[in-house]
């Protein structure tokens, strides 16, 4: 992928994250509510934790991939950059090879 579809897929996550940010407070809000005051309200409360940190861990993972396809995409376009530069070397001296081979064969 390149650095543009990167940031379309950081920006599409960032917007679900902030989706999934405002589903939890008004879940939050629903808890704090005084109809949850019992021990089911606490059991519920500590799912609702557990499900969070496991979110928040995969998370982590999916932003250690994004960085690690960062790192690899940068290291990509560098070694893309240098084999670049051997090409254009070599058609600079194809062309030039082409130029004296037309000016000897006029002479001829």
């Amino acid at each position: 992928m390149r650095p543009a579809e990167w940031s379309h897929v950081i920006e599409e996550l960032q917007q679900a994250l902030d989706r999934v940010s405002a589903e939890l407070s008004r879940h939050e809000q629903a808890l704090a509510s005084p109809l949850f005051s019992s021990d089911l309200a606490d059991e519920h409360q500590i799912g609702w934790q557990r499900a969070l940190e496991r979110f928040g861990e995969g998370l982590e993972q999916f932003q250690k991939q994004v960085d690690l396809a960062d790192q690899l995409t940068a290291e990509t376009e560098e070694k893309l950059a240098q084999h670049e530069a051997v090409v254009r070397s070599i058609h600079q001296r194809f062309q030039e090879v082409s130029e004296a081979l037309a000016d000897a064969a006029q002479r001829l």
